[in-house]
């Protein structure tokens, strides 16, 4: 049977090494938070993928209804709903306007998608969501086209010094009794988006290096202190018969 400690040092090894890994998960959150820090986006040329400010999150709703918070940002559209990478729906106000309303999933009109058109679909870096759509004017029969918005991504944040809850590498939920302030890129509360970006997470790569190296060396003094216990036992065992 292991002892305890033993458990626990190998425990401390797996999470290290988990953190290890989520150093390279877009939008990844460490489960120690020892090793996370700010760290810039990378260029991507999906213009549906975008990295929100410092300290803020997107809102996302799975299939079941369960809320939860990411800072992954890269979005698809599936079905004419905007969607995370884990396929749950990202909310936000299809007013463009947070005040008096709850965030919603963003979805593309139903009409325009049947109809094939909605092209160029892209997030601005104030989060709306917009498309182009080709338009035919019944008087002349010039084709043209519009911008079309369908809505604005929500953004939440966490009172300063509060945790979020971890629920897995790429979500967070709300800690008990402390609701996040909610809004909208570029709403003076909030900074804009960076667009045609993804975010990199907040892992660093070297502390976490380090700090799994610990974690190792830990595991390394505990185990020569179980086996020179274990001799010193075996000793007295012998000295007794």
């Amino acid at each position: 049977m292991i002892a305890a400690a033993t458990a626990d040092a190998l425990n401390r090894i797996a999470a290290r090494a988990q953190d290890v890994a989520r150093a390279y998960t877009a939008g990844g959150f460490a489960s120690s938070n020892d090793v996370n820090t700010a760290k810039a986006p990378e260029f991507s040329a999906d213009a549906l993928s975008v990295a929100a400010p410092p300290n803020a999150y997107f809102l996302t709703e799975r299939a079941n209804g369960a809320r939860s918070f990411t800072r992954d940002g890269g979005f698809t559209i599936d079905r004419g709903t905007l969607r995370g990478a884990d396929g749950s729906a990202i909310l936000g106000y299809p007013s463009g306007d947070a005040r008096g309303t709850l965030p919603v999933p963003l979805t593309l009109p139903a009409n325009d998608v049947a109809l094939g058109r909605c092209t160029n679909v892209r997030v601005e870096s104030d989060g709306m969501l917009s498309y182009t759509r080709s338009t035919i004017d019944p008087r002349t029969t010039e084709r043209g086209v519009e911008r079309v918005t369908a809505g604005r991504i929500a953004l939440a944040r966490f009172p300063a010094g509060t945790q979020p809850v971890r629920l897995d590498e790429h979500h967070v939920g709300a800690p008990q009794g402390i609701p996040p302030h909610l809004g909208t890129p570029a709403d003076g509360t909030f900074a804009g988006l960076a667009t045609y970006a993804r975010d990199t997470g907040t892992v660093d790569i070297d502390t976490s290096l380090a700090k799994l190296s610990e974690a190792y060396r830990a595991f390394s003094a505990l185990a020569a202190a179980n086996k020179a216990r274990g001799g010193t036992d075996q000793t007295a065992m012998d000295l007794l018969k």
